[in-house]
């Protein structure tokens, strides 16, 4: 269509207009540990002189194929934190109440299967839901649907399904682009009968404050991410939670509003 068609029409026209259901925001910001922290400053600094040569015109044989495979290990570092599963743990036991219907979104099997085994050792009965899962998939949408329960899943909940009764999420999946980003806390928004409020946890991982000489700005991590979820949260019904997110952005020298005007992703996949 020769791009965004006009006038535009978004989250919070369709909160506004009731095609979606009004949302509290209750971002949870995770920080690395001292060991992803090291592994991620010593990537994000080969990451740095490997994006110099390139810009440099180095025509080295594989070079922006290496860049590409440093940034995909440093987007791997943030999608796998420790922290995301701890907090799993935090929000669902001091939040999760009988009857509800929660999604907790992963990025892979891999944190999945972990974030399960923490939630069973807290005494949460989890239901896992996954494309090579063995178990009856219909089954469990069914059982979230008409029993509530904590469904953990991966990305084959972002298209094709529709749980609109679900009320809670937590969203612990990193979002490179913008579509993935509102996709998945949009999942929870699915106006149902009787619903009238939606609840959305977010983890967002940010750089330790004190992670940086003094002076020194230290490389942002998802700062993509953190922009969009201001965005979210902003258009909640407790906008005030953006309150914390922005200070995260400033702290880390983050220009969050001019990464929404010009529309960037994460560069790291």
């Amino acid at each position: 269509f020769g791009g965004v068609l006009e006038p535009r029409y978004t989250l919070a026209d369709a909160v506004r207009d009731g095609v979606l259901t009004k949302y509290f925001y209750r971002p949870h910001t995770v920080a690395l540990t001292e060991d992803e922290l090291t592994e991620w400053r010593l990537i994000s600094q080969a990451v740095s002189q490997l994006r110099a040569r390139v810009s440099a015109g180095d025509a080295t044989l594989g070079l922006a194929r290496r860049l590409k495979l440093k940034l995909i290990q440093r987007s791997r570092i943030v999608k796998h934190a420790a922290g995301k599963v701890h907090l799993a743990v935090e929000v669902l036991s001091e939040h999760y109440e009988p009857g509800q219907r929660w999604l907790v979104y992963c990025d892979d099997l891999v944190q999945l299967e972990a974030v399960c085994q923490a939630l069973v050792s807290a005494d949460l009965q989890p239901l896992p839901f996954h494309s090579q899962m063995t178990g009856d998939r219909r089954g469990t949408l069914e059982w979230l649907d008409y029993r509530g329960g904590i469904v953990v899943a991966i990305k084959c909940l972002d298209e094709g399904v529709d749980i609109p009764s679900v009320s809670h999420a937590l969203i612990l999946a990193s979002s490179k682009n913008p579509r993935e980003f509102i996709q998945r806390r949009g999942r929870v928004l699915r106006t149902a009968p009787n619903k009238t409020l939606a609840d959305v946890h977010d983890a967002i991982v940010v750089p330790a404050r004190s992670a940086a000489p003094p002076g020194q700005i230290e490389d942002p991590i998802t700062a993509g991410e953190l922009a969009r979820a201001i965005e979210f949260a902003e258009h909640a019904a407790n906008p005030a939670s953006a309150a914390d997110l922005r200070q995260v952005a400033i702290d880390a020298g983050i220009d969050w509003r001019g990464l929404l005007r010009e529309g960037v992703e994460d560069e790291d996949e």
